[in-house]
């Protein structure tokens, strides 16, 4: 999309992209979460993919990550790195002109825990072992009361 479709300034152009990119980031670790659901509730990965892929939700990137998700691909498309770094900067800008950003909030902290577990370099999907992790961690607890 040309930058003028954007708006009549630069500003506009860079708000754009950030507005995109927050529902990227946030969109793909909740794709990553459903899968996950989905796993762990005993489906069919398949099974999830095609309902996913012939419904609404179905998108050049549900056809590209959820393969990717179920595979355990984590070869870099984009890096999730990049994606916690995305996530701030939209963070700064939301909070500079006082809009609240509680999905991208959420998506930023998984972000954060995967590169904590050196998945600095793998795809953004890889963000699936943060909430794994998470969900070590509830069973932990629950296990312990």
């Amino acid at each position: 999309m040309p930058l003028r479709s954007c708006g009549s300034c630069a500003g506009d152009g860079l708000t754009m992209k950030l507005a995109v990119n927050l529902y990227l980031n946030s969109m793909l670790a909740a794709l990553a979460e459903a899968v996950h659901f989905a796993d762990g509730g005993g489906l069919d990965l398949e099974a999830f993919r095609h309902a996913i892929d012939s419904g609404q939700l179905a998108s050049d990137l549900t056809r590209v990550k959820i393969p990717k998700l179920i595979g355990r691909d984590f070869a870099v498309q984009a890096a999730t790195s990049d994606a916690y770094t995305s996530t701030r900067l939209i963070a700064d800008e939301a909070r500079a002109v006082g809009v609240a950003t509680p999905m991208l909030d959420l998506s930023s902290e998984l972000y954060r825990e995967s590169l904590a577990l050196a998945n600095d370099r793998e795809d953004m999907v890889a963000v699936i072992e943060a909430i794994e992790a998470r969900t070590r961690s509830a069973s932990e607890v629950t296990a312990v009361r």
